[in-house]
């Protein structure tokens, strides 16, 4: 099943599998009506997607800010933004500056403290991406490891080796100033975790998002296919009595993430109506 609305999605601009041109073709085939294309700190992928969308679906332009504050790391969506705006493309060049050096770092960790080496191949793979993440290196390893641990999963290995990774992520408060001042709509992604990440602390749930509330944060993910509906309840709660909005996406990567589909609004994978997601009547 899925619904005809998904907001949050990856392509091959990050860490996705599909070419914006199959992203699409898939969206069409499975009825999608509204969604948005957010990239991990590139908006490369948005301005292509935008050149070819079909005056039938309902595009919004995204990205997805790999971002952090002196309480926890963060994901930061941005929707609607003005994609020439200078604060804003500055800020994303930032952030994309600072991914490409996590990269060269997770290469030498990954030598080093785990014992997997790549070929030089394998690196100009991963480095020809516009925004690498720790699943495209996942997915190298699960190569590796398939014959030995048939079925392994890119989720499962990002748990196995990455606890110890060092991160790289530029501030989150900055980072929803420079979305708004770009005329834009920023909602914390997955505000309880995502994909192989610990579940955040109750405590540290309500300080992080007193904190973004503070510099303007429009909404939460309460919709996420990796939440239950218990999860989801609590979320639209919070955002209800913090008077933000209710936003919702799968996280597809297409093979990097094979247990999530397009559409995939929460983990027992029932259809939610756009009507639930009340950041649509701010875009």
């Amino acid at each position: 099943m899925n619904s005809n609305i998904d907001l949050h999605m990856h392509c091959n601009a990050s860490d996705g599998s599909d070419s914006v041109q199959e992203l699409l073709q898939k969206i069409q085939q499975l009825g999608i009506t509204t969604f948005a294309l957010t990239d991990h700190d590139t908006i490369e992928g948005t301005l292509r997607m935008q050149k070819i969308i079909p005056d039938s679906i309902q595009f919004i332009r995204g990205v997805e800010l790999s971002c952090k504050t002196e309480i926890a790391k963060c994901h930061i969506l941005g929707y609607n933004y003005d994609p020439e705006n200078k604060e804003f493309c500055e800020f994303v060049e930032e952030a994309h500056a600072v991914r490409r050096d996590k990269t060269e770092r997770r290469i030498k960790y990954l030598a080093e403290e785990v014992g997997f080496t790549f070929t030089e191949a394998e690196i100009a793979m991963v480095k020809s991406k516009t925004s690498p993440t720790k699943f495209d290196f996942a997915e190298l390893i699960r190569v590796r490891l398939q014959q030995e641990q048939p079925g392994i999963t890119n989720k499962e290995i990002v748990t196995a080796y990455f606890k110890n990774l060092p991160g790289g992520r530029v501030d989150a408060l900055r980072g929803i100033r420079a979305i708004k001042a770009a005329g834009g709509i920023a909602v914390w992604a997955h505000p309880l975790g995502g994909t192989g990440e610990r579940r955040i602390s109750t405590e540290n749930f309500s300080k992080q998002l007193d904190l973004l509330c503070s510099v303007g944060l429009d909404g939460l993910e309460c919709y996420y296919s990796e939440f239950t509906k218990e999860e989801i309840e609590m979320l639209c709660n919070a955002a209800t009595q913090k008077g933000i909005k209710i936003s919702g996406g799968s996280d597809y990567h297409g093979t990097g993430k094979p247990h999530l589909h397009l559409g995939m609004l929460n983990k027992e994978d029932a259809v939610i109506t756009e009507d639930k997601l009340t950041v649509l009547e701010l875009l």
